[in-house]
């Protein structure tokens, strides 16, 4: 799949996916290569202040499959962040206004773009283009 999207401010962007199942792994081990982005039931990392999954549920890291490689959820820096300066959002054929939810922070130069089904249970897979 490779749907050219034209943005309202006239960037080009490719819809790489169909949408694709979120998955979560409950209790992941320091073996998993996505251990970095794990977090407890509240959402804190290991590393700071208030993480603690004894007390807030567990262990969970929240990742898609795509191109047969492994995505943390975490590792999409939010475009609604005051970290992001970008903003892509469109209209569809039926009028309805859609946009980006993150783009990866491990792939500076040629990021994966994501969005993020109102549910929260799918992704969709985006890469910038060139007019």
């Amino acid at each position: 799949m490779n749907t050219k999207i034209i943005c309202t401010d006239g960037k080009v962007i490719y819809r790489k996916s169909r949408w694709i199942k979120r998955r979560t792994n409950y209790n992941p081990n320091k073996r998993n290569s996505l251990y970095y982005y794990t977090c407890d039931g509240y959402g804190y990392r290991e590393g700071t202040e208030n993480y603690n999954p004894v007390e807030h549920g567990g262990k969970f890291l929240d990742y898609f499959r795509f191109s047969g490689r492994n995505y943390a959820i975490e590792q999409f820096i939010s475009m609604s962040s005051p970290f992001a300066c970008m903003v892509y959002q469109w209209e569809d054929k039926e009028g309805k206004l859609n946009f980006l939810s993150g783009y990866d922070s491990e792939n500076y130069f040629n990021p994966l773009l994501i969005e993020i089904s109102d549910c929260g249970e799918y992704v969709r897979v985006y890469e910038e283009g060139r007019n």
